[in-house]
């Protein structure tokens, strides 16, 4: 019989060929079998041979069976319509992402959503014919969107064992579960950073007993480094503070070192307590009732070190770009025209020098039309009490230094400065009118005036008062004249082209009481190749506030092309110079030729190019080169170059410094990732970082090499990542500079 639909108790069998066999109870099913269970079950196979005796079906080649929400796929499957009873022994189920196999497979609910519970079981989510890893154990219990656990847990790579956990609960979210680093660097030896993930907090659902609404991500580490010991941790995250990622958490950390004494950087150090700990407290408290970022709102900053080392020694990234973290307390109130504040900065790290302000208030205006007038007003006035100390073991060496040297020596005036008593309570308000005009189309003058006054008591060893008045004028200057060329090439992103240029003459002329030599500045100017800002409103060195006459002239080019359905900055060229009619600095007539351009022409390409030098007298007195290029060339290679070049700075050293990283994509299961980062100057190759990528289908494994030249040591470490694509929270990012946070 063809193509026959066959009724048999509690089933309905379609398929190609349909033969009976009277004499053993048999019925042959060939072709493409379908079989319905009247309770919901649906199995595809290419035959299958049905026991009307027995009321057992079995079906066998590419068999799928679909029941409730889970598919099960494999070789054969027994089905008992009598007792409308599956078994899927021998079968695998797919429950997205994973595809699961084990002995036996129940069903029940948690939370009002399907569980699968697996006996003997394994996962993996390379969905081929022979997966290339199992995650085996004797029982796992995949709660879908949620997470996996796993009872006498065996990994297996390509049918290897290699790793054995007596249990696991792995979550679905990258953040939580198990993540482990394994690596080797110089200053740790070889070493296993682990941390495991889990929600905290919420309310008890009186009906589950589960918790609900949790948020606090609490993660624990624990670290073992084969020459420094084993470290232990607790992160606390609230997850309601994810839109600021710089707030929302309090971290701990110690480490018992066995060798505190070993530098990184291969400069002796003195003594180093073996109790090495970071606390760290970053947090906001806010109105949640507030729709908006405005109202009242506190904020703490506090990070707590055991010595000076600490980040160098095991936080080397976070030392490259903040060795001495910052640490306030404050109450903020934000409008959309205001903010104020009162906080206190304290010095809770002796061996960092930073100033402390016990405490200060604040007020800050943006510049906004006052009343219905075009006149705009800014203001900034604050409060306080402030105080500088030099370093602990700064404050030591000085001390031995000086009561080592002979009497008459300049150096010790010098060091007596450095040593000296440094505070002072101070009262410092600003503000600000200014108005644009546009006499004719394309000119604009915005002169602008303002007046400040600033009040100092018991300043210094002196404890001298006195007070200092300031006062701002100056005009802004442009004319902007435009021209359209009908000009288009893809090939260089280009749909027409609208040429801006913007000549500007910026004035700024100011007058105070300048400051003697001796006082202890403590908000004052700190080192910079770029210029300074000749507007008072935006100069934060209220200390190193010196008379000035400033003319900043310059014109700035921009080429805009159509894209995307708007105006894109296809390429924007800005040059000006300072002439000096008065130095708040040096002994200058001009400043350094500025040039910065920005080139932008095609999503994968983008070219950078800032420079500056002298071209009337000495200018500044040095010159600097920065570029960069990031292109790519094709689909498989994408390039990064960057250059910067300064010679003659007065108080920054030289440097010649070469940078590149390059990936490819070999093929699609090899990538290889490479930065190099040269200065010229010494002819030194600083930083040297490998990176090989292998792809496995359903995982990535990289492998990261290191070298760093610190001068006086090397450094060497390497890195091993493990990422499954489709288990997120088995996910080891390379980071060979710092552990995983």
């Amino acid at each position: 019989m063809q193509g026959q639909i066959t009724k048999l108790k509690n089933v309905r069998i379609n398929s190609n060929t349909i033969n009976l066999m009277p004499d053993s109870n048999l019925v042959k099913f060939d072709g493409f079998v379908k079989l319905f269970g009247d309770n919901g079950t649906q199995i595809f196979a290419d035959r299958a041979v049905a026991n009307i005796k027995t009321e057992v079906i079995t079906l066998t080649g590419r068999v799928q069976v679909y029941q409730s929400s889970l598919l099960y796929f494999g070789d054969s499957v027994v089905y008992d319509y009598g007792k409308n009873k599956l078994d899927t022994r021998g079968m695998k189920v797919s429950v997205d992402p994973f595809i699961l196999e084990a002995e036996q497979i129940t069903t029940t609910q948690f939370k009002g959503k399907p569980v699968y519970i697996g006996k003997n079981a394994g996962i993996t989510t390379h969905d081929v014919e022979d997966p290339n890893f199992w995650m085996r154990a004797n029982q796992i219990t995949i709660y879908p969107d949620n997470r996996v656990t796993f009872k006498n847990l065996k990994v297996y790579a390509g049918g290897v064992p290699i790793l054995w956990l007596p249990y696991l609960s792995q979550s679905l979210d990258k953040e939580l579960g198990y993540h482990f680093v394994p690596g080797g660097r110089s200053n740790w030896g070889p070493f296993l950073l682990n941390r495991y993930g889990m929600m905290l907090g919420g309310e008890e659902n009186e009906l589950t007993g589960a918790k609900e609404n949790q948020w606090l991500l609490s993660q624990w580490h624990f670290d073992i480094r084969s020459e420094r010991g084993i470290g232990n941790g607790l992160d606390l995250h609230d997850t309601r503070l994810r839109d600021n990622s710089n707030l929302g958490w309090l971290k701990l950390y110690y480490t018992n070192d066995l060798d505190p004494s070993r530098p990184r950087s291969g400069f002796k150090r003195e003594f180093v307590n073996e109790d090495r700990y970071r606390a760290e407290f970053k947090y906001r408290l806010k109105n949640r009732s507030l729709a908006s970022k405005n109202g009242f709102y506190a904020d703490a900053n506090i990070t707590w070190l055991s010595d000076r080392f600490y980040l160098e020694d095991f936080e080397p990234r976070t030392y490259s770009f903040n060795p001495e973290p910052d640490n306030t307390v404050g109450v903020f109130h934000r409008s959309d025209s205001a903010l104020a504040g009162l906080y206190t900065r304290l010095k809770i790290n002796d061996f960092h020098q930073t100033d402390s302000r016990l405490p200060e208030l604040f007020y800050e205006r943006v510049s906004l039309p006052i009343k219905r007038t075009n006149v705009q007003y800014q203001s900034s006035s604050s409060f306080g009490v402030y105080r500088e100390d030099l370093a602990d073991f700064r404050r030591s060496d000085l001390y031995i230094e000086r009561a080592s040297l002979l009497a008459g020596d300049p150096r010790i005036e010098e060091i007596d400065s450095l040593l000296a008593k440094r505070d002072f309570v101070r009262f410092h308000t600003y503000h600000k009118l200014s108005q644009a005009f546009t006499p004719v189309d394309g000119v604009t003058i915005t002169p602008r005036a303002g007046f400040g006054f600033t009040r100092y008591w018991n300043e210094g060893a002196s404890d001298n008062s006195f007070s200092r008045k300031l006062f701002h004028v100056g005009v802004d200057t442009s004319f902007k004249f435009s021209k359209v060329y009908n000009f288009s090439n893809k090939k260089w992103g280009l749909d027409r082209i609208k040429h801006v240029s913007e000549p500007y003459a910026n004035l700024s002329f100011v007058s105070t009481n300048e400051l003697d030599s001796s006082f202890s500045k403590i908000d004052r100017l700190t080192p910079t190749t770029r210029p300074r800002s000749i507007d008072v409103g935006s100069f934060n060195a209220v200390d190193d506030l010196n008379n000035w006459s400033i003319a900043r002239i310059g014109v700035r080019n921009q080429l805009l092309t159509q894209r995307d359905g708007g105006s894109h900055q296809w390429l924007t060229m800005d040059t000006y110079i300072d002439h000096f009619m008065q130095d708040p600095e040096l002994q200058r007539d001009f400043s350094n030729l500025y040039n910065d351009i920005y080139w932008q022409p095609l999503p994968w390409m983008e070219v950078s190019l800032e420079t500056q030098f002298p071209i009337v007298g000495t200018g500044s007195g040095f010159t600097e080169v920065a570029t960069g290029l990031r292109f790519m060339p094709s689909d498989n290679w994408e390039l990064s170059l960057n250059y910067r070049f300064l010679d003659n700075h007065p108080t920054l050293v030289d440097s010649s410094r070469f940078d590149i990283r390059a990936y490819t994509r070999i093929n699609e299961k090899w990538g290889l990732d490479i930065y190099q980062q040269f200065e010229l100057d010494d002819n030194t190759l600083e930083l040297q970082q490998y990176t090989i990528h292998r792809d496995f289908d359903s995982w990535i494994t990289s492998l990261g090499l290191l070298r760093r030249d610190n001068r006086t040591r090397k450094e060497y470490s390497f890195l091993l990542s493990f990422t499954l694509k489709e288990f997120p929270s088995i996910n080891l990012p390379l980071t060979i500079d710092q552990k995983e946070n």
